[in-house]
């Protein structure tokens, strides 16, 4: 075997792919480890397979950009396993590479599904560049553009890192720790984030793997006459690249370019990702039709049997979602129609065929077309947080300037006059600055921050006042995610302030792991999140659902409910059976909308519902939104939080402070409910005593804010916590608000038939209070739908979990439409 040098990366070397992962099947350990040595020294990170089974689970649960794979492997040969991958719908390209080099061979190979066929032994630097010719034609339309930190450049396609033009040598991992931060210059990466990129699974490095790394790129780089750090260390994080330094104006254009080209590699590479999703759905439209005529002649035929008829639903449930998701909004609704056939069958024979005929012509028809653009959405990828400041102090925002460039934040400065009149927010700021001009709050500066709320509830809004006065607070206490600051205040001091608002929104480095039988929906979901950041990993069979869900330890679960062997009903009760997955938060995606579907998901275990067809936006939204709050909660981890808090069981009344007050309703506030149930969880744990929990949601409530505005609407949650407040032992009991419109009731040393006196009450007070929903509909009243659970807490049973069954009765009663109850036990 000729034995091969392996270079520090330098100027020779030829083009790459960032950040590619191969996987190499084979059994000889010296092969393997020489083919491992040469894809490395190429910059590829390599996981070896000894035997087919393995290679298997590995290629089915991991994203791969290739294959490499010898056909006399252990346990599933090569071209069992090949032919099985081609069966699952795995696209990746694949390389075999064997000693059989016979005509027949090669033919039998490329036909099994290989792309390429390479005969043993093959000279290495023929081997890698098949694989670029091969990653060529698997094809990526997004261009790698050369990366650069003020005079350092970063070329990929040719390999080669200078400084001031100056040839830097960097180690293969050097270099691909480099440039995993130009090519996301605002991630900040953990040190497990970056051990996912840089190493293969089967090196398992320590922590302390990376951060020798991290020294070793600084010492290079600093010896090759870089003076500032390139990379920052973020207390806590981990690490980011540090703002470039900007010496003069044709620099400071040049880095502004730089940061454009990247926001636009990132929304092109997201856009790329859902085209190629869109294309693959498309090519897939032939053989899933095939599926529906084939039921087409068998009907005519009478010999549609069961198993038939199951297939075609399927087939028809899928068309129904990929459809939706991918703008053919008509074809969906026929696809759903056909489905509807067979799971209602209320037609007798003769006009269930007439009818299925036309629907599968009609539904030709549609596909035939175009898709509508308008409905293909993709979702915003990250770009350099915009920091809007309202302030007339030039001094104050010319250092505020200047020092947030350095941070790498972009600010925009408006002045006072804004607030008299109409404000156009072009672009969506990430953080929002108001300095307030007199010594209080004016109305107008009040109503600005409440249309500022409207059009952007979710971002940040700092407040800098001049004097710490009360009624300023509770005013701006009643706006969710809003803070007030003092003056005076420094501009690095702001921009801490900020940091750390932003550092608190970041989902860094979450795990997303999605089961669906259908390849293309997989495909699909997977381009609609990780231009996000998200990691994704992706079951085509309910039947490895276990293991990967093991192996991939996912923030958050995406289930699609109808699927062969194991639907995501069955999924989802496993899940909740085991302590450790109790708490994970697991959101349905299907096209089943049936009220009974629903309920069936929710009392399963679900936490929330996404209905196909798929909107990019919203997908993301749910899916961070829902690893946002699992994350806020300390993952579950009730016992810990029980043992680090103070606050004792009996003293029910201590939310009457102002800190655990809502400032709105004047009940407890959602934060003390935490700690106030923690607190009698483990008290009644050791009285083996029974505790309810009720949890309810004002029905339609932002539709009545629509049609009243939201001063009417505070005053009906007012209204309402104060009905509520009335049906409950306050000496005992404990109400807080919960959310936006949600409120909780804990009720200790109360059985399931006490929780329902308790909620047969709030509902009589609610129903007496007559606030109309519609002023142009008298009829039409707020009302309540409330989820109840009871149990007897022990030290085995979750606390987590009691809230997620009470959770999931509150959707069920609003699935039910709303004013009513479900009671589930726990």
């Amino acid at each position: 075997m000729k034995s091969w040098t392996l270079p520090l990366l330098g100027v020779h070397l030829s083009e790459g792919h960032s950040f590619m992962k191969i996987l190499l099947i084979e059994d000889d350990p010296s092969i393997a480890q020489f083919l491992s040595n040469a894809l490395t020294a190429y910059r590829y990170t390599v996981d070896t397979a000894a035997d087919g089974q393995l290679g298997l689970e590995l290629a089915t649960q991991g994203e791969y950009g290739a294959i490499l794979l010898d056909l006399m492997v252990p346990k599933i040969d090569g071209l069992s396993l090949c032919r099985h991958l081609r069966r699952q719908g795995c696209q990746t390209p694949i390389l075999m590479l064997t000693a059989k080099d016979s005509d027949e061979d090669i033919v039998t190979g490329l036909d099994a599904g290989a792309d390429v066929y390479v005969t043993k032994p093959c000279e290495p630097s023929q081997l890698i560049a098949r694989i670029r010719a091969l990653l060529r034609r698997q094809g990526s339309a997004v261009s790698s553009p050369v990366l650069k930190w003020g005079a350092l450049c970063l070329d990929p396609g040719l390999i080669q890192v200078t400084y001031q033009q100056q040839i830097i040598t960097l180690s293969p991992k050097e270099y691909s720790l480099l440039e995993l931060f130009l090519r996301h210059p605002q991630r900040i990466f953990s040190r497990s984030a970056i051990i996912d990129h840089l190493w293969s699974i089967d090196e398992s490095p320590t922590d302390a793997a990376v951060t020798n790394l991290i020294k070793d790129l600084r010492r290079r780089l600093k010896s090759a006459g870089i003076t500032e750090d390139v990379i920052e260390t973020v207390y806590r994080l981990g690490y980011r690249l540090r703002v470039p330094p900007q010496t003069d104006k044709k620099h400071n254009e040049e880095q502004l370019d730089w940061t454009k080209q990247q926001e636009s590699y990132l929304k092109q590479e997201g856009i790329v990702l859902f085209d190629e999703a869109l294309q693959d759905f498309q090519a897939s439209l032939e053989k899933r039709l095939e599926v529906l005529d084939r039921a087409k002649s068998l009907l005519q035929l009478n010999h549609l049997d069961s198993s038939e008829i199951e297939r075609v639903t399927e087939e028809a449930h899928r068309l129904a979602g990929g459809l939706g998701t991918f703008g053919y909004i008509r074809g969906s609704e026929l696809a759903r129609s056909l489905e509807h056939l067979f799971v209602e069958r209320l037609l007798p024979k003769e006009e269930l065929y007439t009818k299925f005929c036309q629907l599968l012509e009609e539904l030709k028809q549609e596909i035939a077309k175009q898709p509508t653009p308008s409905t293909i959405t993709t979702p915003q990828t990250a770009s350099t947080p915009l920091v809007v400041v309202i302030d007339d102090d030039s001094s104050f925002t010319e250092a505020l300037q200047q020092a947030a460039t350095k941070r790498g934040f972009r600010l925009e400065v408006a002045p006072s006059r804004v607030i008299d009149c109409h404000w156009n927010v072009t672009e969506a700021p990430s953080v929002i600055v108001l300095s307030l001009y007199g010594t209080s709050m004016q109305a107008n500066e009040l109503s600005l921050v409440q249309n500022l709320k409207v059009q952007f509830p979710a971002i940040p809004v700092l407040i800098l006042a001049k004097q710490d006065r009360l009624d300023e607070r509770v005013a701006i206490a009643r706006f969710r995610n809003v803070r007030y600051l003092l003056k005076p205040v420094t501009a690095q001091e702001l921009l801490e302030t900020i940091a750390t608002v932003l550092s608190r929104n970041i989902v860094a480095d979450a795990k997303v792991m999605v089961v669906d039988d259908d390849p293309v929906m997989l495909k699909t979901l997977t381009s609609l999140l990780q231009p996000c950041g998200l990691q994704v990993t992706t079951v085509p069979h309910p039947e490895m659902f276990w293991h990967i869900l093991k192996f991939t330890e996912p923030d958050v679960l995406l289930l699609d409910l109808k699927m062969p062997t194991f639907d995501g009903i069955d999924l989802c009760r496993v899940v909740r059976q085991d302590s450790a997955y109790a708490d994970l938060p697991i959101v349905v995606v299907t096209a089943h909308t049936d009220i009974d579907s629903i309920q069936q998901a929710l009392a399963a275990g679900a936490d929330d519902f996404l209905c196909k067809p798929i909107v990019g936006s919203d997908l993301v939204s749910r899916v961070i939104n829902r690893i946002e709050r699992s994350r806020s909660f300390g993952g579950g981890n009730s016992r810990s939080q029980q043992q680090q808090l103070k606050i004792l069981p009996e003293e029910s009344q201590a939310w009457q402070s102002e800190i655990n007050k809502d400032g709105l309703t004047k009940v407890a506030s959602g934060q003390y409910f935490h700690e106030f149930l923690a607190q009698v969880w483990q008290h009644l744990s050791g009285e083996q005593a029974p505790l309810s929990l009720i949890i309810c949601d004002v029905d339609n409530f932002t539709f009545y804010n629509d049609s009243h505005g939201y001063q009417a609407g505070n005053f009906c949650l007012q209204q309402i916590a104060n009905a509520i407040r009335e049906c409950i032992n306050p000496t005992s009991d404990l109400l807080a608000r919960y959310g936006e419109d949600k409120f909780a009731v804990v009720l200790p040393n109360s059985n399931p038939n006490a929780a329902l006196q308790v909620v047969e009450q709030i509902q009589f007070k609610i129903a007496n209070l007559q606030i109309s929903q519609n002023s142009s509909d008298k009829t039409r009243q707020i009302s309540l739908s409330l989820g109840i659970t009871s149990t007897v807490p022990t030290t085995e049973k979750s606390l987590q979990n009691a809230i997620a069954i009470a959770t999931q009765a509150l959707y069920a009663a609003k699935a039910r439409g709303g004013n009513t109850y479900c009671l589930y036990p726990s």
